[in-house]
């Protein structure tokens, strides 16, 4: 399941299955079908992180790119979380 990558991935967290699923307030099923049945939902928004020759699925779902499929405002997306800037001693 190779997608190309896109600029929406740029500086947007990936989410687990448990982080989306907390985050939008659905179901495994919600999610499982959505990667099972829906084309444009698996191109836009999974990513699989699993090395080539693993015969399993590590998936990740790119927040922005899920906020943008499901018309979730940007103020309502997860962000990174940056490093505090620490004093210059």
């Amino acid at each position: 399941m190779e997608q190309p990558f896109t600029p929406t991935q740029l500086h947007t967290p990936l989410l687990t299955k448990a982080e989306l699923r907390e985050w939008l307030k659905v179901s495994d099923m919600w999610i499982r079908m959505r990667v099972d049945d829906d084309p444009e939902f698996r191109t836009r928004c999974v990513i699989d992180i699993a090395t080539p020759d693993s015969s399993r699925r590590t998936l990740r779902f790119p927040a922005r790119a899920v906020a943008e499929y499901l018309g979730i405002p940007d103020y309502a997306t997860p962000q990174l979380q940056r490093e505090p800037a620490r004093a210059a001693a």
